[in-house]
C-alpha cells in the first residue's frame, strides 16, 4: 500500500493481468495523439523564442546593413576627399613654381633674344637658368620652352617622342594660363606629369615653358593603407579614346595599362552633391566585388576613386551574424530545456495520471503514480493507487496459475517439438552410417532430377558395393560388419564436399552418391578419389580375395535428365555397371552407356 507523500516506482509484468469485467463487456482504450500537453507547451515556448530571434536579428542585420554601407560611404568620400586635397595642394605647388621661374627676367630676356636674333649664346643662357630652377626643385625631372607654335626649342634632359612638339589643344591651354594639363611618358619610360605655363615680354606671349615632375609625391599620396586591409586608391585620367587609364601604380596587379574597375551606383545620384558621387558597386581589374566611391578634378581632369572589396567590407556584418547565428542556437537550447523542465513539471501529473489511468482500463494492475502533491492530483493519484492495489491482490492468485499452466504448456510445447525434429531426421538418415537413408535418396534424385530438366545440367550416379562384405560378417561377426559400414560412411562423407552432391546408403553394403552437373568422366574422377580414399583408410577384412582390407566396386552412370525419361532409369544403368564391375573382378569402377 503506498501513503501521500511517499514515492512508489512503477513495475510491469511479463503478462499483465486481465480486468475483472462481466461477460459482455469489452474494455475501451482510448487514443493518444503524440502531439500532446507537452509537445504543444515545448512548441509555444520554442516558436515565441524563435519568432522574437528571428524578428531581432532580420531588423538588426538590416539596420546594419544601412549603417555600414553609409559608413564605407563616409570613409571613402572621407579619403577621396582628403587625397584630393593633397593632391590640390601639390598642383597649386607645381604651379606657383611654374609661375616663379616664368616671371624670372633673365629667362624671358634671353628667350626674347633667342628668338629675334638666333643668338646661341641668348639659348644657353635660358638652359642654365632652367638648370638652376630644376636643381632648386628636387620634384622636377625636366624643363622644356617651347615656342608659341608648340614646337620645342630646348630642353635640360633627354626628351621622348612625346615631348616633341605639343598637341594643338594643350599649347593654347598653356598660352593663357599656368596650369597642370596631364601625364606623359619621359624619355626613360616613366610616367611624368606635365604642367606649363606662358612666357610672356611685354604683354606678349614668346613662348611655353613645361615643366615635368615625376610621379613620386603623387604616388606617395596613394599609397597609404586605410582602415580596411583591400583599401585602395586609384587616380585615372582620360586617355585619347577617353577610357579612363591609372596614372598611379595599382596594388594588386602587375601592370598598370588595365582598367582599374567598373562601377555601378548603388543609390541614386544625390543631386545636391553635383561633384560627389554616392555608394558604387561593381568589379575591378582583379575580378572581385569592391565598393567604391569617386572624386573627380577640374585641372587637371583627373579621376580619384577610393575602393574596397565588398568581403573585406561587410566582414564586420558577417561576424555579428555568425555571433548572433551562435547566440541564437545557444538561446534555443536554453529555451528548449528551460521548455521541457515547463513542460514536465506541469504536464507530468496529469499525462501520468491519465496513462496509469488508460493502463488500469486496460488491464495492466502495476502501473502506479510516481507523483505525489499536497493538492487534487495528488490525492487522485493516491486513491488511483489504492484501486489498482486492490485489483492487484484480486487477481494476483489468477496470474500465478495462469503463468504455470503457461509454462507447463511451454515445456510440453519444446518436448513434442523435439521429438517431431528427432522423429523427421530418424525418418531421413540410416541409424548405422548417419548418412541418407533410400527414402531420402529417391526424393532428393526427384528433386535433382527436375531441376536437371529446367537448368539442361546432366546428372551422374556412383553405385557402390564392398566386396565379399559378407565373409566379414561371416568370419568377424555382425559388430565388425557394422563398423566397416559406419567407417566406409565416414569416408563417403569426406570425399563428397561440392555443395549439391548427395550420399546415402542404399542398402545393406549398397552405397549411392549422386552428382550435380557431371558427365561420365567427371564421374569416374569422383570414384578414383573415392577408392584411393578407401585405400587409404586401409579397412582390415580378413577373408577378402583382393587383399587384406576392404575394397569395393563401383558402377556409375550419367545422362541428361528430360521429361521421358525416369530418375530410375539412371538408378538402373549405374546398377548395370555396379554389377559389370563384380563380375570383371571386383575393386574397380565401369561405366555404363546411354541407350
Amino acid at each position: 500500500m503506498t501513503e501521500p507523500g511517499t514515492e512508489q516506482v512503477s513495475s510491469n509484468v511479463e503478462t499483465p493481468a486481465q480486468p475483472l469485467l462481466p461477460a459482455g463487456v469489452q474494455t475501451w482504450l482510448p487514443y493518444r495523439s503524440w502531439f500532446g500537453l507537452r509537445e504543444k507547451l515545448v512548441v509555444l515556448v520554442l516558436g515565441v523564442a524563435l519568432i522574437s530571434m528571428v524578428s531581432a536579428a532580420v531588423a538588426f542585420f538590416i539596420v546594419s546593413q544601412r549603417y555600414m554601407e553609409t559608413a564605407i560611404e563616409a570613409h571613402l568620400a572621407s579619403v577621396a576627399r582628403l587625397h584630393a586635397q593633397r593632391i590640390e595642394e601639390y598642383m597649386n605647388f607645381l604651379r606657383s613654381e611654374l609661375r616663379l621661374i616664368c616671371s624670372r627676367t633673365q629667362l624671358r630676356k634671353a628667350l626674347s633674344d633667342y628668338i629675334d636674333h638666333r643668338d646661341p649664346a641668348a639659348l644657353e643662357q635660358a638652359n642654365q637658368i632652367l638648370s638652376d630652377a630644376k636643381r632648386s626643385v628636387s620634384a622636377f625631372d625636366n624643363l622644356l620652352i617651347y615656342g608659341i607654335d608648340g614646337r620645342l626649342i630646348t630642353s635640360i634632359s633627354a626628351i621622348s617622342q612625346e615631348s616633341q612638339q605639343l598637341d594643338p589643344a594643350t599649347r593654347d591651354n598653356l598660352l593663357y594660363s599656368h596650369k597642370v594639363t596631364s601625364t606623359i611618358v619621359g624619355a626613360d619610360g616613366r610616367r611624368l606629369l606635365r604642367a606649363g605655363g606662358p612666357l610672356m615680354a611685354e604683354q606678349r606671349a614668346i613662348g611655353i615653358l613645361v615643366v615635368l615632375s615625376g610621379m613620386e609625391p603623387l604616388r606617395a599620396i596613394s599609397s597609404g593603407s586605410g582602415g580596411w586591409v583591400s583599401e585602395e586608391l586609384i587616380i585615372t585620367e582620360p586617355d585619347a579614346s577617353g577610357r579612363d587609364r591609372p596614372i598611379t601604380p595599382l596594388r594588386f596587379a602587375m601592370a598598370e595599362d588595365i582598367s582599374p574597375v567598373a562601377l555601378t551606383q548603388i543609390k541614386d545620384q544625390d543631386p545636391i552633391k553635383s561633384d560627389e558621387r554616392n555608394l558604387l558597386s561593381g568589379k575591378d581589374y582583379r575580378g572581385a566585388a569592391v565598393l567604391a566611391t569617386t572624386h573627380t578634378l577640374k585641372s587637371p581632369p583627373w579621376t580619384i576613386m577610393v575602393k574596397i572589396d565588398q568581403d573585406d567590407a561587410f566582414r564586420p556584418i558577417r561576424d555579428q551574424r555568425d555571433l548572433w547565428l551562435a547566440l541564437m542556437l545557444l538561446v534555443l537550447v536554453c529555451v528548449a530545456i528551460v521548455g521541457v523542465w515547463l513542460s514536465s513539471h506541469f504536464t507530468m501529473p496529469v499525462l501520468g495520471l491519465a496513462e496509469v489511468a488508460v493502463m488500469i482500463a486496460s488491464g495492466d494492475f502495476k502501473r502506479r503514480m510516481q507523483h505525489f502533491s499536497r493538492d487534487e492530483l495528488g490525492m487522485l493519484s493516491y486513491s488511483v493507487n489504492r484501486m489498482a492495489d486492490k485489483l492487484v491482490d484480486v487477481s494476483a492468485e489468477l496470474e500465478t496459475q495462469l503463468r504455470l499452466q503457461h509454462e507447463r504448456a511451454d515445456r510440453l510445447n519444446d518436448q513434442l517439438i523435439h521429438a517431431n525434429n528427432e522423429l523427421h531426421w530418424l525418418s531421413r538418415t540410416d541409424s548405422l552410417t548417419k548418412l541418407f537413408n533410400r527414402r531420402t535418396l529417391e526424393e532428393t534424385l526427384e528433386n535433382e532430377w527436375l531441376r536437371a530438366i529446367r537448368t539442361g545440367h546432366s546428372l551422374a550416379a556412383i553405385m557402390l558395393d564392398i566386396d565379399f562384405f559378407k565373409r566379414i560378417n561371416d568370419r568377424s561377426g555382425h559388430a565388425a560388419g557394422d563398423e566397416c559400414l559406419r567407417r566406409l560412411g565416414s569416408v563417403l562423407k569426406d570425399t563428397v564436399q561440392r555443395t549439391g552432391d548427395f550420399v546415402a546408403r542404399y542398402g545393406g553394403e549398397e552405397f549411392v552418391v549422386l552428382v550435380i552437373d557431371a558427365n561420365v568422366d567427371h564421374a569416374c574422377t569422383f570414384a578414383e578419389r573415392i577408392r584411393t580414399r578407401l585405400a587409404e583408410e586401409a579397412i582390415p577384412h580378413p577373408e577378402s580375395d583382393l587383399g587384406p582390407v576392404v575394397t569395393a566396386s563401383m558402377g556409375i552412370a550419367a545422362m541428361m535428365p528430360s521429361n521421358k525419361r525416369s530418375p530410375q532409369e539412371l538408378l538402373a544403368l549405374a546398377d548395370q555397371a555396379l554389377y559389370m564391375a563384380k563380375s570383371h573382378g571386383r575393386n574397380r569402377i565401369e561405366t555404363a552407356a546411354q541407350d
